[in-house]
C-alpha cells in the first residue's frame, strides 16, 4: 500500500493567519515521510486555497482537486475564526473526508468563550466571575454598564472578544478612565465582549488526548506559564522564543496538578471535544479556575501542547501519528 495523504490545512481568514502558517509547517515537516504523504494547503487571507506549487483556486475548485487526489486525511492547523469554529470542520463531515480534531458542535461551542463557559458552569467547573455586555448595550447606554463592571468586577478587568484566540482581542483596564478605549478596541473584532474579573494568580494550562477512539481522554502534563516580557500572556508572549517562561511539567503540588488536570478532561468532555484539546486556568491560592478552551491548540516551535506530549514521552511524530490516525478510526 502506498503511503498514507494528508493534506495540512494552514493560513485562513483569521487574524491568527500567521500563526497556522507556523502549526501547519511544522506539522507537514514532521510527519513521517514513510508513512505519511503531506500536501500542504495553504487558504490566503483573501479566501484562495493553494494546493502544493499549484495555482490558487476557489474553494470549490480546491475541495475537487483533493478528492481527486484521494486524501486519506486532513490535518487541521487553522486558528480562530473560519477554522476552529466548526465551520471547516462541517464542510469536511458534508463531503464525507476525515479530519484531525473535535467535530462541528464541539468547534463552535468551545470558540464562543460564552457559551462555553456556560457549559462549564453547567458542569460545575470553577469559573471567574464575568458580564456580557453587546454593542447596543453600551451605545445605549455606558454609564451603566461602567457603573456595574465596577461595582460587581471592579479594576482591574479582562476584556475578551469571545470568538478570538492567540490573546487577539483582549485588553486589561487597570482603572475606569483606561475601559472606555478598550472596549471599544475589543468591540472592533466583535459585537459581544466578555468582561471578567481580573485574578491574580499563576497561569497553567493543560492538555488533553482523545485520539483513541473508545479509550477515555487523557491529560498531559500541566505547563506552567509565566511571562518574562509582557504584563499576561499575549500574543508576542505566546509566540516570541524567549518572552515566556514555560515549565513542563509544571512545579505544583500532586494534589492541585491532578485537580487541573481533573478539570482539563471533565472540559474536554462536557464540550464533546475530540482528538486533542487545551484548557487554559488561573491558579488563586492553589485552586484552578478554568479560563477556556481551545479545541486546535498551536502547533509551531513554541506552542504548549506539543511541549507537553514530549514531557509524558510523546515525540511530536508520533504526536501527529496518534492524531491522524485517530481521526481515520473515527470515519471508519
Amino acid at each position: 500500500m502506498g503511503r498514507i495523504k494528508v493534506a495540512v490545512l494552514m493560513g485562513g481568514l483569521s487574524s491568527e493567519h500567521d500563526v497556522s502558517l507556523r502549526s501547519g509547517a511544522m506539522v507537514a515537516g514532521n510527519l513521517d515521510r514513510q508513512t505519511y504523504e503531506p500536501i500542504p494547503v495553504v487558504i490566503a487571507r483573501n479566501g484562495a486555497w493553494k494546493l502544493l506549487d499549484e495555482r490558487p483556486c476557489g474553494i470549490v475548485e480546491a475541495l475537487a482537486r483533493l478528492q481527486d487526489l484521494d486524501i486519506d486525511c486532513v490535518f487541521i492547523a487553522l486558528h480562530g475564526p473560519h477554522g476552529e469554529d466548526g465551520r471547516i470542520q462541517g464542510l469536511f463531515d458534508i463531503i464525507g473526508m476525515p479530519y484531525t480534531g473535535s467535530g462541528c458542535a464541539a468547534s463552535a461551542l468551545a470558540i464562543d468563550k460564552v457559551r462555553s463557559k456556560a457549559v462549564a458552569r453547567s458542569a460545575g467547573i470553577p469559573l471567574a466571575r464575568d458580564i456580557v455586555v453587546t454593542r447596543a448595550q453600551w451605545d445605549a447606554d455606558p454609564d451603566t454598564v461602567l457603573k456595574r463592571v465596577h461595582a460587581e468586577l471592579g479594576f482591574p478587568c479582562v476584556l475578551k472578544s469571545p470568538c478570538q484566540g492567540s490573546s487577539i482581542g483582549m485588553a486589561i483596564p487597570r482603572e475606569l478612565s483606561e475601559f472606555r478605549s478598550a472596549l471599544l478596541n475589543v468591540l472592533a473584532y466583535d459585537d459581544t465582549v466578555l468582561i471578567e474579573e481580573f485574578l491574580n494568580g499563576l497561569e497553567v494550562t493543560c492538555g488533553v488526548l482523545d485520539a483513541t477512539p473508545g479509550a477515555p481522554p487523557h491529560a498531559l502534563p500541566v505547563t506552567e506559564i509565566r511571562p518574562v516580557t509582557a504584563a499576561f500572556f499575549d500574543y508576542t508572549a505566546k509566540y516570541t522564543p524567549g518572552a515566556t517562561e514555560e515549565i513542563t511539567p509544571a512545579r505544583l503540588a500532586p494534589e492541585t496538578t491532578a485537580a487541573v488536570q481533573d478539570i482539563a478532561v471533565r472540559v474536554h468532555t462536557a464540550i464533546g471535544c475530540r482528538g486533542l484539546s487545551r484548557s487554559d486556568m488561573i491558579l488563586l491560592h492553589d485552586q484552578p479556575v478554568w479560563i477556556e478552551v481551545n479545541t486546535i491548540p498551536g502547533m509551531t516551535e513554541t506552542s504548549l501542547f506539543p511541549q507537553a506530549a514530549a514531557a509524558a514521552g510523546i515525540a511530536f511524530p508520533e504526536l501527529l501519528d496518534l492524531l491522524i490516525r485517530g481521526a481515520r478510526k473515527r470515519a471508519e
